[in-house]
């Protein structure tokens, strides 16, 4: 039986003014953790990312859905006094704000780490930008794929015949997600010692140099002459998918001693482990292009599944290639619980993937979908002390 959840961070306030992934994003992973967020969107149009598909139907974008679970959502218009008199108010009673403005628009709008510090001195405050400190583009805005064409993560990744290509998912924004959440936890716990807030500052730049911490020291301390791979890896190989008799792919990882003879065996080519060109990584890094040449027909005799048990029989790490679909119906049968229900007050029950972290003391609880827009807009403006007059008044005049 699942125990119930015993939220880490039951009792942490967190204040939502990001837009798009990286900020909101963060801000999600707090709440399923524990703590109680709610979301700042501008009045009638919401967070932009609101309105990018509608693959789940009503208008509702599944995009929007995926990163802002868990929430209250208000609206206020934070370019006006009174959306920032809102944004004060609730900053005040909060532990963690987080937002991916570029860096003047807070301050200009009073809302700046240290205009709101003085609010709180106890506000941990989460600022996301592009660039970070980097001169003449401290100003400057961007988002994922933006951060892999600066970082050199879009350089080596594709086809080696190819251009370079974006990641299928946007790494850099969920890199500067994590990091965002890792570094509000620790300021928190820096904040149980000194009564203190502070600013933690991320970049969507070093969030993608952190997604590339086995190139960096190479390139900074030597020449490697890194190329697109496709599937495979610049430092390691075999270490890719091939395909099969069947059209369909299969990874393996072979790549330290033991993996490479276990492989050897698997496909009835011993001899190639004692090969001079192949026996250790570094040897076959350098001779790439005549393993793969060996490797690729002999993938093509079996089909995937064939090779998967003969591989499973040699203890090779392999897998199949399956598009989320099929990851999800695959590990579906095998997880229990892996997919949860929420509650949408627009579209009614939802299937979701659950908190990605697992804990022995008991298990998130994560049962309310994303909030519609301004869906607690009124319930939390009252908890704040605004009057009900006050906020039809906003209202009328579109400022809330």
């Amino acid at each position: 039986m699942t125990k119930q959840a015993s939220p880490h961070l039951a009792g942490i306030k967190v204040l939502d003014l990001g837009s798009a992934l990286a900020a909101p994003f963060s801000a999600m992973l707090l709440g399923e953790l524990g703590a109680d967020v709610v979301k700042v969107e501008k009045p009638g149009r919401g967070d932009l990312i609101r309105f990018t598909d509608d693959y789940v139907g009503q208008g509702e974008s599944g995009y929007f859905l995926g990163i802002n679970r868990g929430k209250d959502g208000i609206t206020a218009d934070i370019r006006k006094p009174e959306g920032q008199r809102i944004v004060r108010a609730l900053a005040a009673e909060c532990d963690v704000l987080v937002e991916n403005f570029r860096s003047h628009r807070m301050a200009e709008w009073g809302l700046g780490y240290e205009q709101l510090r003085e609010v709180n001195p106890r506000l941990v405050y989460c600022s996301v930008s592009a660039f970070g400190e980097a001169k003449g583009m401290e100003e400057d805005g961007g988002n994922d794929i933006i951060g892999q064409a600066y970082s050199g993560l879009l350089d080596v990744t594709g086809e080696p015949d190819g251009g370079p290509s974006k990641t299928g998912t946007p790494v850099v924004d969920a890199s500067a997600a994590m990091l965002c959440t890792i570094g509000i936890l620790a300021a928190l716990r820096r904040r149980d010692s000194t009564g203190h807030g502070e600013h933690v500052q991320v970049s969507l730049l070093e969030a993608a140099y952190a997604l590339m911490p086995n190139y960096v020291v190479s390139v900074l301390n030597g020449e490697p002459n890194y190329k697109r791979q496709g599937s495979g890896h610049p430092q390691l190989v075999p270490y890719q998918a091939f395909e099969t008799a069947d059209g369909k792919h299969v990874v393996v990882g072979a790549f330290h001693r033991a993996s490479w003879r276990q492989l050897c065996a698997a496909i009835g080519r011993e001899e190639l482990a004692a090969d001079p060109r192949f026996t250790e990584n570094w040897d076959r890094v350098k001779n790439r292009e005549a393993l793969v040449a060996i490797l690729a027909p002999l993938f093509r005799e079996k089909t995937r599944d064939d090779w998967l048990a003969r591989f499973a029989k040699h203890e090779v790490i392999s897998a199949p290639v399956l598009s989320i679909k099929e990851s999800m119906d695959f590990f579906d049968e095998r997880i229990e619980g892996l997919f949860i229900e929420t509650e949408h007050s627009k579209l009614g029950k939802l299937r979701e993937v659950r908190a990605p972290i697992r804990f022995s003391g008991g298990e998130a609880n994560v049962r309310r979908a994303a909030p519609a827009l301004g869906e607690h807009t009124v319930a939390r403006l009252l908890k704040a002390g605004f009057t009900q007059e006050e906020i039809s008044g906003w209202r009328d005049a579109r400022l809330v």
